[in-house]
């Protein structure tokens, strides 16, 4: 009989140890995993920040251009409004008619400028708006899981 309950603790201490052993790589894994999971969160909220300084920077720079585009447009209109005017005192006053036609000619191809400069601008912020989509959706989405804002 000692013979069997030596062999039954043998067999119980051989279980033990293996169920242990087993615990023991099974909270090696979950470390591991759980330092993966730490790591990746942590490169994540990194990236995160980036991708949300690159954001604001942009908007940033897409109110810079669209305040300077508006000023540009405000600078044709009133320069428009005052080809008009001075066109209209032409018309009027025939004793002035030279010095003044020489002016409208000059805000003439001002207007004319400002109005390229305007229409470069607008061209302009509309290559920063599609590069900015661009990078995104070929960047930053597949990092975010945010690929659905791209269709």
């Amino acid at each position: 009989m000692s013979k069997w309950i030596i062999t039954a603790l043998t067999v119980a201490l051989l279980f033990v140890s293996y169920f242990a052993w087993n615990c023991w790589q099974d909270e090696r894994r979950a470390i591991a995993e759980k330092e993966r999971i730490n790591s990746e969160f942590a490169e994540y909220k990194t990236n995160n920040k980036a991708v949300k300084q690159l954001e604001l920077n942009l908007i940033e720079a897409i109110n810079n251009a669209n305040k300077n585009t508006d000023d540009l447009r405000n600078n044709v209109d009133n320069g428009l409004i005052e080809l008009l005017v001075k066109v209209e005192s032409i018309e009027r006053d025939s004793a002035t008619t030279s010095n003044t036609a020489d002016q409208a000619l000059r805000l003439a191809k001002s207007a004319r400028q400002d109005y390229y400069n305007l229409r470069s601008g607008i061209n302009y912020n509309k290559t920063m708006i599609d590069g900015w989509q661009r990078y995104y959706c070929l960047e930053i989405a597949p990092k975010n899981n945010t690929k659905f804002m791209c269709d």
